[in-house]
């Protein structure tokens, strides 16, 4: 069995000796370069997603939200990895 950092002692959390706090270990994961680069390229490729999904909407949802078809183009055109 895999040894855990938070303890159960009747019925509250506390944390065992020299644990590692949830967000620091958080903060250390995400400051990995590996993770870095995984997170913009999902961040890319859901931009362009959202993008695709915008060019399906018809003048009438546009016309809704208050955005024109030429704004969607504009948006639709840039490279995916563009913010």
């Amino acid at each position: 069995m895999r040894h855990t950092d938070v303890t159960r002692s009747s019925g509250t959390f506390t944390a065992a000796p020299g644990a590692v706090p949830a967000a620091d270990r958080v903060a250390r994961v995400a400051s990995r370069p590996l993770w870095r680069v995984l997170d913009l390229l999902f961040s890319a490729l859901e931009r362009r997603k959202q993008r695709q999904a915008l060019m399906c909407l018809d003048d009438h949802l546009l016309k809704d939200i208050g955005v024109s078809r030429a704004e969607v183009e504009r948006e639709a055109s840039k490279p995916f990895w563009r913010g």
